[in-house]
């Protein structure tokens, strides 16, 4: 189901691989990919790394398939690792993963989204990256690493919304105000939305946000998710595709830049 409301500029489909469960249904679920999906999904050596893969993918090939009439219509990949649809006027789109959490964002306006799991982490080295205002607030606040994740989730959402990755991330020029919900950057203004789920923080950054409607996926809507993407069954075997593409790559979120530093810092400080 895709809202059409006018007032509605952002939707989120969230998929909790535990609760639906996903894991009993990774081997279908990866014959429903094509060739070159299941090839990269087969380079995560762990399965909750490859299960996550899998369902964005599908979550993504869903979306096309409402919004521009065929799930095998393969984004684009900017310069900077952002996916895109390169159809005239296509839905814009933002996919972040963490833990048991996938979420897909999307809109009729550029937008990106990140989520990140509270896992305990030295805040203090990985927000050497932040600006002086934000460093002083971390300072001060009761609850330090909470409002670590409210940043980052936000600079990350961000970054995903310009699609230049990384530099942007780590600039020290952006200025997040949470009580107007902007954030300012080289004389843009944009909106973002940050909420906080038990062992989660997400976040949501476009430069027009009206009413965000979130829908976390059912196990009915899990099962339309998997009927847009039927016409693609391929049946193999997790075991014949290990064989066939032996891949030897670790979890990194390849299509979201920043979340490959945050992953990188996290093993090399907590």
């Amino acid at each position: 189901h895709v809202c059409r409301d006018p007032f509605v500029t952002a939707e989120l489909w969230i998929a909790d691989t535990e609760q639906l469960p996903l894991d009993t249904q990774l081997e279908w679920m990866l014959g429903l990919l094509p060739e070159p999906d299941q090839a990269k999904a087969m380079r995560f050596r762990k399965r909750e790394d490859r299960l996550r893969c899998v369902t964005g993918r599908l979550m993504i090939r869903a979306l096309a398939a409402v919004r521009l009439g065929q799930a095998d219509i393969p984004p684009l990949i900017s310069a900077y690792g952002k996916p895109f649809f390169a159809e005239e006027n296509a839905v814009q789109f933002s996919l972040s993963h963490a833990g048991k959490l996938v979420v897909l964002a999307f809109g009729d306006h550029p937008l990106g989204v990140d989520v990140e799991e509270n896992r305990p982490l030295a805040w203090r080295e990985l927000a050497s990256v932040f600006g002086s205002e934000e460093q002083r607030l971390l300072e001060a606040d009761e609850d330090p690493a909470g409002l670590f994740y409210r940043f980052w989730t936000a600079r990350e959402a961000f970054s995903k919304e310009e699609g230049r990755g990384l530099p942007i991330f780590e600039s020290r020029d952006i200025v997040i105000d949470y009580d107007r919900e902007t954030i300012r950057y080289e004389g843009r203004t944009l909106h973002v939305r940050t909420w906080e789920f038990p062992g989660y923080t997400l976040s949501v950054c476009a430069s027009r946000l009206g009413e965000v409607r979130m829908r976390c996926l059912s196990s009915e809507d899990w099962n339309r998710v998997l009927s847009c993407n039927e016409g693609s069954r391929s049946p193999k075997s997790e075991e014949e595709l290990e064989k066939r593409f032996n891949g030897t790559m670790e979890y990194s979120e390849e299509m979201m830049t920043a979340d490959r530093a945050l992953d990188r810092d996290r093993k090399s400080v907590v």
